[in-house]
């Protein structure tokens, strides 16, 4: 085919005028071969949800008709006038600021000469109506500077926020008066990179906003919440010497409550791990106040319990959430005042949709964390709220949940529109079914509950004849033993597409979830501080063998795929367990600790994993003794030990863990004979998520094993 699967990207839910019946914004996002891009497409789907049926098929009223959105950056529907829509669209050269009145294009401004490029991504993205829709405020690069006002040389003139943020200028806000298409850059604390802004109450145009710390050198944000950062407010037009910092962290998030009285956000431990557990803090706008709404939890519990005033559901293991929904908040006709929060949040092995009561410091868990599917929200509108359901199978379904209060308890009843996760599950008649089940384990650590992700093919089909023809039985399958990176991030129950093609060639897919995966718990994020290089190590090698003595697959054709931190922890296996993995194919690996350090956009990575303290006002030195305890950690350092068939795949433009270590470890591993493979990706970055890069790397890997596994 020339197109890969559509996955759901985006959605907003609105009630309409009849009982019952909802209207989704749907948006989706879609490899195109023939053109080598990502296509993202958009439809409006109507629908009507039969009352008291949870779990039932919602009847689709009118399916819409998809557009072609790329053009789009960003766009916005007024929360005080539906009928009102703002639009950031880039085309070609030109930046323009539309307005749409139902339906209908009514002003459009071109703010090429005002700024760059819009920013549009969960970091520094915003876009924001005023309450009484005469300004819209956004963020774009900062104005280019030229002749001699511009700092020509200047490293912090072209200092950047690291990957995904390559040779992109620092953030500003830029406030568009809609009357008269004046743009207006605000000024902003000082020291920081402004981004996420919202407009507070009242009518005078007060904003709220994080600012980024620049420090010494601005570290590498995406996939990292632990980020020097603050929550400021202060007047548009105000200078930003007066905007006040209300709280000082690491902050992300912010939203305000429906009754306008607080802002709530999510806050993480500066330093340390990448990603942890983190709190939802609430801003009280009158008194200026700072209180937790819901704590960090070090370790889950049977039982329901109150934590710091905070009544937690069983098994909750604290909150793992990289953005809350744009649109977080539920309101139900019943309890007009309470305000319940709505987000996603990793749970052990799955995405759960996880609800907040604010006003009375309630959580609540409303999708299933038993195997079944992974949820994730996508936004809430009046009682409804929109999230995609998705399987190891399938890509997901975008369904309807619509809330109901009892009392202290909130319910939410699910409708899916495209036919519920796991109706995707079939690949075509020369495939095979996809079934999946969670491996439990115990941390090596402390023996606490830990848990993997077993995906593989439910028996034999044309399309797995090469690696598990028909007649074999599952003790027959080959394995691959797939870490996630990080370390600090998790496996879930959520669709990827190279998870599922392995299975359909054949594969038995290992996910491995270990002690420091979020979902398990703050504790066990910190069990791994300093034994990345070990514990991590023994906990891949235990699952793989739980895998092995169940006889659901081969010891003896077991291969080993990994990216990021799940490469550095494939190339240690390489040396340190030679002859388990027939072959091994890692996807940007850290392999030389202290050149990554050098080169790294998050060079506190290095020491923080190890234990080591870093500041980011003081960077530490690379000392002769921390170089040698990076590289006594390294497999750059045991090339000699390395004899199981390797292939590197690399992003040229990989900020996070730039390719001349690994080009340094190709080069003694080929000068050792040893028998390694590399395939390096122009203008690609650390995920390899190009359309070419993820096509080719896949082919390449599946040729690898084929060969490995003769």
């Amino acid at each position: 085919a020339a197109f890969g699967p559509a996955t759901v990207v985006g959605a907003a839910v609105r009630a309409t005028a009849l009982a019952g019946v909802v209207s989704v914004d749907v948006v989706t996002s879609q490899r195109d071969f023939a053109r080598d891009t990502k296509r993202r497409v958009a439809r409006t789907v109507v629908v009507q949800l039969a009352a008291g049926q949870a779990q039932a098929q919602a009847r689709v009223v009118d399916g819409g008709v998809a557009a072609d959105v790329a053009s789009e950056s960003a766009a916005l529907q007024s929360a005080t006038d539906a009928r009102l829509r703002v639009v950031l669209r880039t085309e070609a050269a030109r930046r323009l600021v539309e307005v749409w009145r139902s339906g209908q294009l009514v002003r459009s401004h071109d703010v090429t000469a005002a700024h760059g490029r819009f920013y549009s991504d969960a970091t520094f993205g915003s876009l924001a109506w005023a309450n009484d829709n005469s300004h819209v405020l956004y963020a774009a690069e900062q104005p280019e500077r030229s002749g001699d006002d511009a700092p020509q040389y200047a490293a912090d003139a072209s200092e950047d926020w690291g990957e995904t943020f390559s040779g992109w200028r620092a953030p500003v806000l830029v406030a568009l008066r809609l009357a008269d298409g004046a743009v207006h850059v605000v000024d902003t604390a000082a020291g920081v990179s402004p981004g996420q802004a919202l407009f507070l109450p009242g009518d005078a145009l007060r904003i709220a906003y994080v600012g980024y710390a620049h420090g010494a050198r601005r570290p590498g944000l995406v996939y990292c919440q632990n980020r020097p950062s603050a929550l400021y407010v202060g007047a548009l037009h105000g200078g930003g010497g007066a905007h006040a910092c209300v709280f000082r962290g690491a902050v992300r998030s912010p939203r305000l409550t429906p009754s306008g009285a607080a802002v709530v956000f999510l806050s993480t431990a500066v330093g340390g791990p990448h990603a942890a557990a983190s709190a939802l803090m609430r801003y009280t706008l009158a008194t200026g106040a700072v209180d937790t709404v819901v704590p960090v939890v070090d370790r889950a519990a049977d039982a329901e319990r109150v934590v710091d005033g905070t009544r937690l559901p069983p098994g909750f293991p604290g909150l793992f959430v990289d953005q809350l929904p744009r649109a977080p908040w539920l309101r139900c006709a019943a309890a007009p005042a309470r305000e319940l929060l709505v987000l996603t949040s990793v749970w052990r092995s799955t995405a759960a949709v996880v609800g907040v009561d604010v006003g009375a410091r309630r959580v609540a868990r409303h999708s299933p964390v038993d195997a079944t599917a992974a949820a994730t929200v996508l936004g809430c509108g009046g009682d409804a709220v929109a999230a995609v359901f998705s399987t190891p199978a399938a890509p997901g379904s975008v369904a309807v949940g619509r809330a109901a209060v009892a009392g202290a308890d909130v319910r939410i009843d699910w409708f899916h529109i495209d036919g519920g996760a796991a109706a995707a599950g079939d690949g075509g008649d020369d495939a095979p079914s996809v079934t999946w089940s969670i491996v439990p384990a115990a941390a090596e650590h402390d023996g606490s509950a830990c848990e993997s992700i077993f995906v593989r093919p439910a028996a034999p089909a044309p399309s797995t004849r090469l690696f598990w023809p028909a007649g074999r039985g599952e003790h027959a399958r080959p394995l691959v033993v797939m870490p996630h990176g990080g370390p600090h991030a998790a496996h879930t129950l959520e669709y990827s597409a190279q998870v599922a093609g392995l299975a359909r060639l054949g594969f038995g897919v290992l996910l491995v979830n270990f002690t420091g995966s979020l979902g398990f718990g703050q504790q066990a994020v910190l069990a791994q501080i300093g034994r990345m290089h070990s514990l991590t190590l023994a906990e891949i090698q235990a699952g793989a063998a739980a895998v092995h003595a169940m006889r659901l697959a081969d010891a003896r054709r077991t291969v080993y795929m990994g990216g990021s931190y799940a490469g550095y922890a494939g190339a240690l296996l390489a040396a340190r367990a030679a002859g388990f993995y027939r072959a091994l194919a890692l996807r940007n690996p850290v392999v030389a600790l202290a050149d990554n350090a050098a080169m790294s956009d998050i060079p506190d990575w290095c020491w923080a994993e190890l234990g080591l303290a870093y500041g980011f006002d003081a960077p530490p030195p690379l000392t002769p003794a921390v170089y040698a305890q990076m590289w006594a950690a390294s497999p750059a350092s045991m090339v000699d030990a390395v004899r199981d068939p390797m292939l590197l795949l690399l992003g040229a433009a990989d900020r996070r863990v730039p390719p001349p270590q690994s080009r340094g470890y190709y080069a003694r591993l080929r000068a050792a004979a040893k028998p390694v493979q590399c395939r390096v990706y122009p203008a690609v970055g650390h995920p390899l998520d190009s359309v070419e890069a993820e096509r080719d790397s896949f082919a390449t890997t599946a040729r690898f094993f084929a060969a490995a596994l003769e």
